[in-house]
């Protein structure tokens, strides 16, 4: 790790209240006490920790500033490293003039992520919890903010610790066994290895049950509005976002392009995916838009099929009603409920899932509250019940879980057999190493470069 000193601003660029220039390493304070005149006199490098002055930044007799300076001193920084957060007014040459007289006086300029990954490395945080501040950051909805902040707590990483402490248990009996082979007979004590292999495998599967539930809460599933040209998706996308998102006119075929939005059910994110409208198409472009509706139904999560009740079932929207009548993951939205409806309802009620078949005025607003129950209902019957204990687990973390247990099926499978005893060991000894990778331990620098990268610059 680079001994040195960093700067970044932390907060996004651009007119705000106020704009944070974050500092940390060796220099920090020796930097702070060259362009900081407080208003009382005394030296930030003398100051106890966790103290917050006022005063001006200052390039010689040039005033930059007013501003707030905070101080942490090592190891009660986010670091572990002496820090500093200068909290500046929030405009954009006010932010890059400081920043600039930062890098003048002697920092660097960070480089994305490279705060939390001094963190990482000071051994203030593992690999895992890293990697959940980021997560903390693109959280889309309550539910996935906390999953993220117990994840930053600690607590996905306590579980990877106890799979490791049963690994690790479970290799050194039998390796007392082949240090010691005349006391005790090996193949006695195989029902009981492989019990306990299965107690670790039951665990991760635990993990990966809920990974995928996690995953829901954090991403989010895809649900793909089509119809109809001028069945009132686009109104529906603005009645679900509550603002004016997509263009609405009375002009058919409006949507051309694919709007993508994300609302929040319940603390589930659901990606909402506004199609072209299907119909009969008059050139190449329309025809690639009709084109990607269907492709977006093929992979969509949940379908909302979206009619028009003020006219009859036409070819069009027989050709949307063919493609998932086998299928329970849609829902019959009937729009413009406010006019005369001419649908063939009681077709719909007898052929489709009454449970699933709404009316709405998505152009008034009508009817809104209770389609986002049923779409509630239809995520729930997808995929169980989800809490806010789900974990998340990125690609990283999930491939190598899946190869520890992997490896303690092969093990199962070596045992059963008759391997000799040293060769499970090895196997047992795999499996600890690929816990300690996810928490950060043994891992590469281009591994974690790769980690970081991800991140923003101040973070």
């Amino acid at each position: 790790m680079k001994n040195d000193t960093i700067c970044a601003i932390s907060t996004p660029l651009g007119i705000s209240g106020i704009g944070i220039i974050r500092l940390t390493g060796p220099d920090t304070y020796r930097i702070i006490d060259k362009i900081f005149r407080p208003a009382k006199k005394i030296r930030i490098s003398e100051v106890p920790s966790h103290t917050v002055h006022y005063g001006h930044i200052v390039d010689g007799k040039k005033i930059i500033d007013e501003v707030l300076v905070t101080i942490m001193r090592k190891p009660r920084s986010y670091t572990r490293e002496d820090m500093a957060e200068i909290g500046c007014h929030g405009g954009l040459i006010t932010m890059k003039e400081v920043l600039s007289l930062c890098i003048k006086s002697g920092a660097r300029q960070a480089e994305p992520g490279e705060f939390t990954k001094r963190a990482f490395l000071n051994g203030r945080i593992d690999l895992t919890q890293a990697e959940s501040v980021l997560e903390l950051i693109y959280s889309k909805t309550e539910k996935g903010l906390e999953i993220s902040a117990r994840k930053l707590k600690g607590a996905f990483s306590d579980e990877i610790k106890k799979i490791k402490t049963l690994l690790i248990e479970l290799f050194s009996d039998i390796q007392a066994k082949i240090d010691f082979p005349e006391e005790e007979d090996i193949e006695r004590y195989n029902p009981d290895i492989l019990s306990r292999i299965e107690k670790i495998i039951f665990f991760i599967d635990s993990i990966l049950s809920r990974a995928v539930k996690g995953k829901i809460i954090q991403q989010g599933i895809n649900a793909a509005i089509t119809g109809r040209v001028n069945a009132g998706k686009s109104s529906l996308l603005n009645a679900l976002l509550k603002e004016e998102r997509a263009l609405v006119t009375e002009i058919p075929g409006t949507t051309r392009d694919i709007l993508q939005e994300t609302i929040n059910v319940k603390g589930i994110p659901v990606n909402i995916i506004d199609t072209a409208g299907i119909r009969k198409v008059r050139g190449r472009i329309e025809s690639m838009g009709v084109e990607k509706a269907l492709e977006w139904m093929k992979k969509a999560d949940i379908n909302l099929v979206v009619l028009d009740g003020s006219k009859k079932l036409n070819e069009y929207d027989h050709q949307l009603l063919n493609y998932i009548k086998d299928k329970r993951n849609y829902m019959l939205i009937i729009n413009k409920r406010d006019l005369p409806q001419k649908i063939e309802k009681d077709y719909l009620e007898e052929h489709f899932l009454k449970g699933h078949i709404i009316s709405i005025s998505a152009k008034k607003g009508e009817g809104i509250a209770s389609l986002e129950e049923i779409l509630y209902t239809l995520i729930l019957e997808g995929y169980g019940e989800i809490k806010s204990d789900e974990i998340f687990l990125n690609i990283r973390q999930e491939g190598k879980i899946k190869e520890t247990r992997e490896i303690l099926l092969e093990t199962k499978d070596a045992i059963i057999k008759g391997i000799t005893v040293d060769i499970i060991a090895e196997y047992l000894k795999e499996g600890i190493n690929k816990m300690d990778e996810i928490i950060g331990k043994n891992i590469s620098e281009e591994v974690l470069e790769q980690i970081f990268s991800k991140f923003c610059i101040g973070k």
